[in-house]
């Protein structure tokens, strides 16, 4: 059966989440999740989680860093830089990920450790080496943290946490 045949909400069940690209100059900051965590535990990923019930993607943006590794950000330093729809087929559930680009003069004194996992800055170049870093952010790095124009729009299949098909992808150079 085609991804496209049919309403993807019927495929598999719709999870919203977001993710935030937070950069400093050269760094990135990337954050290791939990080996405890439920869903893709150890993977080395972004600052982010789910939306809330009745929040918008930019308002859990801002939570979700703020919660993760203490970082207060306005909402005039965030760039939404793509939005996702990953089909996770060993999961049976829908990602709509929006992503978003965060880009800091200086790097917080303190970037604390939570129960979801631990944060640390890491330069650019070694976050597109590292094979921990969880394949659908990877994905995404060179389009966000290469400062390209516009807004990706992608809906794409997963299992394992691995591509198996980039099913539609568009850019938005207007945004």
């Amino acid at each position: 059966m085609s991804a496209l045949s049919t309403q993807p909400h019927t495929v598999a069940t719709p999870v919203l989440t977001v993710d935030i690209f937070v950069v400093c100059g050269e760094e990135v900051l990337m954050f290791r999740r939990s080996d405890t965590k439920k869903i893709f535990p150890g993977w080395l990923a972004l600052p982010g989680g789910h939306i809330e019930e009745g929040e918008d993607p930019l308002s859990a943006a801002i939570r979700e860093v703020h919660e993760e590794v203490g970082i207060t950000l306005l909402p005039s330093e965030i760039q939404l830089k793509f939005v996702a729809m990953h089909h996770h087929t060993d999961r049976n559930e829908l990602f709509i990920v929006f992503g978003f680009l965060a880009n800091v003069s200086q790097k917080p004194d303190v970037v604390f450790a939570s129960r979801e996992g631990n944060a640390a800055w890491m330069n650019k170049a070694e976050v597109l080496e590292k094979k921990e870093v969880f394949p659908p952010v990877k994905y995404y790095l060179p389009h966000v943290l290469g400062n390209k124009p516009g807004i990706v729009y992608n809906y794409s299949t997963w299992n394992n946490s691995q591509l198996v098909e980039v099913i539609s992808e568009k850019i938005d150079i207007n945004s």
